[in-house]
């Protein structure tokens, strides 16, 4: 028994479909992108410092033998600056190689997202706080955001 089988690649429609995924996935990184930004979950007023009177307990006696009537404390409430807007975007330089990432340039971006404790100003985002791509990544309540949108932007650009 003999076989032979011959194989014709079609090479424009390969090369077609190689930029097909290069272009969504950088869709799909900058949907991801819109879409945190639409949720409010990013930090966004600027930080402001904030008095607060502080009240010890009753009877509480300072040194001079007065009773304690309190003090005022500043705290300072992280808002995020232009984090969502101007200072985080999607870098495309290293697309072809099937990676995109969403940067944020400011030096406190860091600390704001992997310190969700911290007292965020809800004025202009109900829902900022820390580690705001948590519901997207895996686990979280949006997972399958990301995948669904490659695989759909992929058959729209691959003429699929």
């Amino acid at each position: 028994m003999e076989v032979k089988s011959t194989v014709n690649m079609n090479w424009a429609k390969i090369n077609q479909l190689t930029r097909a995924a290069v272009t969504a996935l950088e869709e799909t990184a900058e949907a991801l992108h819109t879409e945190v930004v639409q949720a409010q979950v990013m930090p966004f007023d600027d930080p402001q410092i904030i008095e607060k009177k502080v009240y010890g307990k009753r009877g509480q006696f300072a040194k001079n033998g007065r009773e304690y009537k309190g003090k005022i404390i500043h705290e300072k409430v992280h808002g995020g600056g232009h984090l969502q807007n101007e200072a985080t975007f999607v870098d495309y330089s290293d697309s072809r190689n099937g990676k995109v990432t969403i940067a944020s340039n400011t030096p406190y971006a860091r600390r704001l997202y992997y310190h969700p404790e911290y007292h965020f100003d809800k004025g202009e985002n109900p829902h900022a706080g820390g580690e705001w791509y948590k519901s997207w990544i895996s686990g979280g309540s949006k997972a399958n955001f990301a995948k669904n949108t490659f695989k759909v932007l992929y058959r729209k650009n691959g003429g699929l």
